[in-house]
């Protein structure tokens, strides 16, 4: 039986919501922009559900579509420091701040163990540390139907930056490389020095 990839209902949910939040009218432009069974599916799942990611797919190609790149990664960004408040994460991002500290580089570190509790069948992510304030974020075993929306994965390079904002340090989440046949994505991310 094959596996398929999937997400954490609450979390595009989140999205949707984020986007309501920075923008009423723009949430409603992208709901309508929506498949009805899209839309559908994920008004009515519970939050606890895990739902096909393609209906995240769906979001956020349309949110990108409506918002252009620059307000769809800020929606993005603002969805995940959400997420964190949620019941179901709130306990992780506090035990890594008492286990890692507020530095960047060892909160990406955490940042696999959050992409599994958000993401089911959707590959790895490891953190790979290049220097004091600067690093990659591996993505390993992606499914095709994220490989093939760089705009998606571009999308998690945005969320992932909230960490700069729990750090409290100014820095940059770049997508670097998407190769759709070996399933990896990179993501650069760099930030000031402490001090």
């Amino acid at each position: 039986m094959e596996k398929r990839a999937r997400l954490l209902g609450s979390f595009v949910q989140g999205t949707l919501d984020a986007i309501d939040e920075y923008d009423a009218e723009l949430g409603t432009r992208v709901r309508q922009a929506l498949a009805p069974e899209t839309l559908d599916a994920i008004e009515n799942a519970s939050r606890v559900a895990l739902l096909p990611v393609g209906l995240d797919l769906e979001v956020t190609e349309r949110l990108y579509d409506l918002a252009g790149e620059e307000r769809a990664r800020d929606i993005l960004r603002a969805n995940l420091a959400a997420t964190f408040a949620s019941p179901v994460l709130r306990s992780f991002m506090q035990m890594a701040l008492r286990v890692r500290g507020r530095d960047p580089g060892r909160l990406f570190d955490w940042s696999s163990k959050v992409w599994n509790q958000i993401y089911r069948d959707c590959g790895d992510m490891q953190y790979v540390r290049l220097g004091e304030s600067e690093g990659r974020i591996e993505l390993h075993g992606l499914p095709d139907e994220l490989t093939a929306h760089p705009r998606y994965i571009d999308g998690t390079a945005a969320t992932l930056t909230v960490v700069f904002d729990i750090a409290n340090v100014h820095g940059l989440g770049e997508l670097k490389a998407v190769d759709p046949g070996s399933g990896r994505a990179i993501i650069s991310v760099v930030w000031e020095p402490a001090g």
